[in-house]
């Protein structure tokens, strides 16, 4: 029920027509209208609404007019009671200890305090929801209006981007924002492709210094215009559009109907980010983070970043604009970039100590250590005015008369530290500018700008995935046999989990999120009953102990894999 609370004395300003509607702006309900007869009225609370028994976000009061044709109103109060809470798809127990096991970071927290923040974030994503459309410039929503600025893309939701995804309207603004801009050229590219040069130079990429034979070099070749009058590819193909070129493998005897287009992109993907860790790289535009080499427990062992030496941003800019267009239709192309990366090329917020460590995790620990280094320790370990960047690039900060690196002080320590963030996170600024660049050529700005990193990352590369059949392939026994009681508990759990599950557990052995990689399990150390299990990343090695039974096998591996990527037998 809801009830106006009012005051007698109040005379003139008391109200005497009322209507109560339910609903947003253009699409109200008339729950009551409700004329008052101040000569006979002599209760104070005046029943607006009761024995409601549908649930409605918004109620408003309209006062249409007051006793006497008084011309302001004057209320003392609003008198709400309600016998049941809301259904929101959850309650207080939905937030119990087994339910968190995959979100470690709420765990510190009561069920009660994490319902009270559900209810207020549902509360306040429906209210962003409702002037999400209003939120953005006219200049950012066609790719002609876009100023290719970075950070500049509706910087009012930077510090509620990871709360977009809960808004309902968003899809629908971002589809409508693409579809406004979308552009099918009249007919379609032919590009010949000799993939047996491409496969020969991958196997050797020193053999062909202008990386002319990769597929990567053919297809850029190839679909440049013809001729000065022909215009460019805008690569803002639409969704019905399923096929953008297509292939003629040269002594190859296939008709592209789809599936050589296809074969394109995952072997263009392929070049620039080799899956397989000890491959050559065939094209010079991205390199192996640091954290690949470093042999620690970091969880992005499998990523890559644009070349800091690499100066053709043509290229970069190209790459850009095939990320677009796979963030526009259905196709994938499935490059391994730290999460770093991601960020700079939606253009959220960033910062060293976390983001960075997704490229070099070595360095930013023993960078944001010196400042508490005492005095012994640093001197033993006599480091110099130098730096390397991520393509082992040697930078010298600070020369002698003979151009060497000087070394460096105890008491210049922290300025050497934080020259050394400086230029560590600008090391590939333009590059990633080249590429934001293309990405802005077919995508508006505003699209971007209600992204997170995660979102583009998997609209441009796809979900990981991880199948039972492909990590059995790839999955190898030391000292333990293959019918032992504790692979039958770990095969049946792994079974059991959902695809991010086997990813985060893929994650934890060998700090890679995607296949193929070399998994081996050993036999896990004399252990308490019951304890988690142990990976060491450098060697994609899974530590498994005893577990009474399948059960509690599959709670320890599930929890690992969420809650314990810092646990490595190599710290």
């Amino acid at each position: 029920s809801l009830s106006l609370l009012v005051n007698l004395a109040d005379d003139n300003y008391l109200p005497e027509n009322i209507v109560v509607v339910a609903g947003e702006a253009d699409d109200v309900k008339v729950l009551n209208t409700q004329t008052i007869n101040w000569s006979t009225q002599t209760l104070t609370e005046i029943k607006l609404l009761e024995n409601l028994t549908e649930h409605f976000p918004i109620v408003t009061i309209r006062i249409k007019s007051c006793k006497s044709h008084g011309i302001d109103t004057r209320v003392r109060g609003l008198k709400l009671n309600c016998i049941e809470e809301r259904s929101l798809g959850f309650d207080q127990d939905f937030f119990s200890g087994d339910r968190l096991v995959r979100y470690p970071l709420l765990q510190s927290y009561s069920p009660s305090v994490i319902y009270k923040r559900s209810i207020v974030l549902q509360r306040f994503t429906w209210l962003l929801d409702s002037v999400i459309q209003y939120l953005i410039p006219s200049w950012q929503s066609s790719i002609e209006g876009c100023g290719h600025v970075e950070n500049q893309s509706l910087t009012s939701l930077e510090s509620i981007r990871q709360l977009l995804p809960l808004l309902k309207k968003r899809l629908a603004l971002i589809d409508t924002l693409l579809k406004g801009s979308a552009s099918d050229p009249s007919d379609r590219k032919v590009v010949y492709i000799n993939r047996h040069a491409a496969l020969a130079h991958r196997a050797n990429p020193s053999a062909s210094a202008d990386f002319s034979n990769t597929v990567f070099m053919q297809l850029f070749e190839g679909l440049k215009p013809r001729d000065r009058n022909s215009p460019p590819l805008s690569y803002r193909w639409s969704t019905q559009n399923d096929q953008w070129w297509e292939c003629k493998f040269l002594s190859e005897g296939i008709i592209d109907q789809g599936g050589g287009f296809r074969d394109s992109l995952s072997d263009i993907a392929e070049e620039l980010c080799p899956s397989d860790p000890d491959a050559p790289m065939p094209l010079p535009f991205f390199v192996r983070t640091p954290n690949q080499s470093n042999e620690d427990g970091n969880v992005n062992r499998d990523c890559y970043i644009p070349n800091p030496s690499c100066t053709d941003f043509g290229k970069y800019e190209w790459i850009g604009q095939l990320m677009g267009a796979c963030f526009r239709g259905k196709e994938l192309l499935i490059v391994s970039l730290a999460p770093y990366v991601w960020k700079r090329l939606v253009g959220e917020s960033y910062n060293w100590s976390q983001d960075f460590a997704t490229v070099d995790a070595a360095e930013v620990r023993i960078i944001d250590s010196l400042a508490s280094m005492d005095r012994d320790t640093f001197l033993a370990a006599g480091r110099s005015w130098s730096m390397v960047l991520s393509d082992g690039t040697h930078v010298s900060l600070k020369v002698d008369d003979d151009g060497n690196p000087k070394p460096l002080d105890y008491d210049d320590r922290e300025e050497y530290a934080q020259k050394v963030r400086e230029l560590r996170m600008v090391e590939c600024d333009k590059q990633l500018k080249a590429i934001r660049t293309g990405l802005l050529k077919v995508i508006p700005e505003a699209v971007l700008g209600l992204l997170t990193w995660q979102e583009l990352e998997s609209r441009i590369c796809g979900e990981p995935e991880i199948t039972v059949e492909a990590l059995m392939k790839n999955t190898y026994y030391h000292h333990i046999d293959e019918d032992d009681l504790r692979v039958k508990y770990f095969w049946s759990a792994v079974k059991n989990f959902s695809n991010e599950d086997r990813s985060r557990l893929l994650r934890f052995i060998t700090g890679r999120r995607r296949l193929p990689v070399s998994i081996f399990i050993s036999s896990g150390k004399n252990s308490p009953i019951d304890p988690l299990p142990e990976s060491s990343t450098c060697c994609n090695t899974l530590h498994l102990p005893v577990y009474s039974d399948e059960k509690i096998a599959e709670e320890r591996l599930r929890y690992a894999a969420y809650n314990c990527v810092s646990i490595d037998t190599d710290e």
